[in-house]
């Protein structure tokens, strides 16, 4: 049970997360570069006030993201390595994610309190945005790319539809695995840019089709062996993804696969605790988003036509759903 410390403590820690979400907003790890400076000269470069860009600059060599010594401060290896725009090893995605909280989350209160603001959906989407998200998308999918794609693979992967694919990271992983499997990649066009970007050189690449589009309105094509549905349940309401799930069977070949790839909770919606807290983030990021379990994922596709079932977990509250078309 949660004690009335951790509860505290967790609460303090939104300090320790607003110092770091400044470093990232002043751009502290790009302008130190490797170098060591005063904390006058860093509120020159960023344009702000020199005694409160002080008290920020300890408060990160208390965290241990800067280093002090005789009066200069300087990067820590890591972030310099990773978070510093100058480095080659930058993660342009997950510092404008992890920034981007800064916004979103103060917003929750409200929510609860008054719903969903579904105007703000309503926009078109950004291709700066999506830029930076599927860069995101891309070094937070990484990890797992191997390992899914050693679960696909163990069957031949086929003609290959990767739904929202964004980066292309997991397609990439499955292709390097399977000599004889051919990708689609269906996206927004600005995040098929950022595929073409990280894949376009690559030996893979003659294997990959992109196909600019929405995954309402835009043909799938016919015959497809596998259909890839990652990270993208979660988005749509329970009616958004059996509309979906018929599109996906009229296009996949009979016994064809589908392989969904998301968040699980357990019929209670309390566990895993990765599950559970995610579903709060789709509150503030999605018009009509949810976590789904095991139990009414499968109950969906049975309504559209898919059986033969089978669950796998992948840690870290994330799971695989396969599925067949009958």
């Amino acid at each position: 049970m949660l004690t009335l410390k951790q509860f505290t403590e967790t609460i303090d820690r939104l300090e320790e997360a607003r110092v770091l979400m400044a470093a990232l907003e002043f751009k502290i790890f790009s302008i130190l570069k490797q170098k060591s400076m005063t904390a006058g000269q860093v509120a020159r470069q960023s344009k702000t006030q020199p005694g409160e860009m002080e008290a920020l600059l300890n408060a990160l060599a208390a965290m241990k993201a800067l280093r002090f010594e005789k009066g200069k401060y300087s990067s820590a290896p890591q972030m310099y390595k990773y978070l510093c725009d100058s480095s080659p090893h930058y993660l342009k995605g997950t510092a404008f994610l992890k920034l981007e909280k800064n916004d979103e989350w103060a917003r929750l209160i409200d929510i609860v309190r008054n719903g969903r603001d579904l105007s703000e959906f309503e926009e078109e989407d950004d291709p700066e945005f999506r830029d930076s998200f599927t860069h995101a998308m891309h070094e937070r999918s990484g990890p797992f790319a191997r390992k899914i794609a050693e679960i696909i693979t163990r069957k031949q992967a086929g003609r290959f539809l990767d739904l929202g694919s964004g980066p292309g990271t997991y397609s990439a992983a499955v292709l390097k695995k399977d000599k004889k499997a051919q990708a689609i990649l269906l996206d927004r066009a600005a995040a098929l840019k950022v595929a073409r970007e990280l894949h376009g050189s690559s030996s893979y690449w003659s294997r990959m089709e992109l196909k600019p589009g929405d995954l309402f309105h835009t043909p799938y094509g016919q015959k497809l062996d596998t259909v890839f549905y990652s990270n993208i349940l979660h988005i749509y309401n329970s009616e958004e993804n059996k509309q979906l799930f018929l599109k996906m069977k009229r296009s996949l070949v009979r016994g064809g696969r589908l392989i969904l790839v998301d968040y699980f909770h357990t019929r209670d919606a309390t566990q895993p605790y990765e599950a559970a807290l995610f579903g709060v983030t789709m509150l503030l990021f999605t018009a009509t988003g949810k976590t789904y379990s095991y139990d009414e994922t499968e109950k969906l596709l049975s309504q559209t036509g898919f059986h033969k079932f089978r669950r796998v977990s992948l840690g870290e509250g994330a799971g695989m759903l396969v599925a067949f078309k009958k």
